[in-house]
């Protein structure tokens, strides 16, 4: 048995855009990388009946779901907060850099 090559990603955290516009698709993520987290969050963003399908069918068997825990949130609020960047940040927005942030 080959030992398998190492993936140049380990773990990407992905936001709703690449979900909703399978841009880059599955399958080249999948290539780059060994894990695949969102939040609870960003799924309820896609809204979209294409995209919901596509996600149910092609992305979901290989997307971890994972919501951080709150001192990571806290973490990336108050740095936002100190940045001027958390007024336009939405929840989900803070949710996956706040679980970037857990997972790096």
């Amino acid at each position: 048995m080959a030992s398998e090559t190492p993936k140049p990603i380990h773990t990407l955290v992905l936001d709703a855009a690449p979900l909703i516009t399978n841009t880059p698709p599955i399958s080249t993520l999948l290539l780059q990388s060994s894990e695949l987290y969102t939040v609870p969050q960003v799924l309820a963003e896609i809204r979209d009946a294409a995209a919901r399908s596509r996600l149910e069918t092609t992305v979901l068997p290989f997307l971890k779901l994972r919501t951080p825990r709150p001192a990571s949130v806290k973490a990336v609020t108050d740095f936002a907060r100190r940045t001027g960047d958390l007024e336009v940040l939405s929840r989900p927005d803070v949710l996956v850099l706040a679980l970037s942030y857990e997972l790096e």
